[in-house]
């Protein structure tokens, strides 16, 4: 049997191979660490360094107790967005799925061109990876095969999942060059694809280009999509997107107080299900450790708890809201355990 053979139908994680139904509910993007920058050495990161145990001890302390209370919600599955070079050392996955008894998706693929003169980007060339903006459409593509395939940075730790990003509908030439790449690896690997797509309209960017490809549409989750749903015309977009296939995910999904802003939403999820679309949505958070605006640690754009707060906060918020336990289920198992195994 080929090696895709005896990786069809299985989740890929950190530690191994999964079967879907061994995940529950999953937060299908979050970033246990997402390094842009040392700020100390005052450069862009371009490479995965080992874990320091000041890093460790933070994660150890701060990220992992809360993930392995998602545990007790159910919850036994977690997609890592951060792409390359941004992600922690690939072990270091591991060893975290073992002590929260969360399984880990790690993701290949790039993320986005940052603009100018936000975050920590002071010149072009921090914008985005080195390597994406330097390597040919070819070696891009292998360096994501290989990461699905075979490893990463030299381990058995395999990615399971591509990542693609784009912040604006019209795409970067490097971002263009990474949605390639990234469709022709997920044709090669039979994973699924996970974007970053804040911009109303990009999701028609990128599905097109997608489809292009060849990549079919089911395999895509279109992220950041909660105002693309929210939006009464937009929406008709994206079901009329769902009824080829995709699939669209709402994150950063903050609930303060009594979380009555997010009523849009839930109605908005109400509309996709009664015209028989729910198998085309997820949910997450994006909660994130992050270096973006400042050394590594707990985001600020997002409440506590990490990761919990889905499960204490937003989930519990929806529901009196009104949104449905067979909503719930089907957007946290169901169709992540559709979505994730390769195909």
């Amino acid at each position: 049997m080929s090696a895709q053979g005896t990786r069809e139908g299985k989740v890929i994680t950190a530690r191994c191979p999964v079967d879907p139904r061994q995940l529950g509910a999953v937060l299908m993007h979050e970033h246990l660490h997402c390094d842009f920058y040392d700020w100390e050495r005052g450069e862009l990161v371009a490479e995965e360094r080992l874990v320091t145990p000041d890093r460790r001890r933070l994660l150890m302390e701060e990220a992992a107790p809360h993930l392995a209370q998602c545990t007790e919600h159910g919850c036994r599955g977690l997609v890592e967005a951060s792409p390359p070079p941004y992600r922690a050392w690939p072990t270091f996955y591991a060893e975290v799925s073992e002590a929260t008894g969360v399984h880990i998706v790690l993701c290949t693929g790039c993320y986005r061109e940052i603009e100018t003169g936000t975050y920590f980007v002071r010149t072009p060339e921090d914008a985005i990876w080195p390597f994406a903006v330097a390597a040919s459409l070819e070696e891009l593509e292998d360096c994501f095969v290989r990461e699905l395939l075979e490893g990463i940075n030299g381990t058995t730790v395999r990615a399971g999942a591509i990542k693609l990003a784009a912040s604006v509908p019209e795409l970067t030439d490097t971002e263009r060059k990474a949605f390639r790449a990234g469709a022709r690896a997920q044709r090669k690997t039979g994973v699924h694809v996970t974007t970053h797509c804040t911009a109303i309209g990009g999701e028609t960017t990128q599905l097109r280009l997608l489809e292009r490809e060849g990549v079919e549409l089911d395999r895509v989750v279109i992220g950041h999509a909660g105002a693309h749903l929210m939006d009464r015309e937009r929406r008709r977009v994206c079901m009329d997107w769902m009824r080829r296939g995709a699939n669209f995910m709402p994150t950063n999904l903050a609930v303060r107080g009594d979380g009555h802003e997010w009523r849009p939403l839930v109605e908005a999820i109400h509309e996709v299900f009664d015209a028989g679309l729910g198998r085309a949505l997820c949910l997450s958070l994006d909660w994130a450790f992050s270096s973006e605006s400042g050394p590594l640690g707990p985001c600020s754009y997002m409440p506590p708890p990490p990761f919990l707060h889905m499960f204490t906060h937003v989930l519990p918020c929806f529901r009196e809201l009104g949104l449905t336990e067979a909503e719930i289920e089907a957007m946290t198992v169901e169709n992540p355990a559709r979505i994730l195994p390769v195909q």
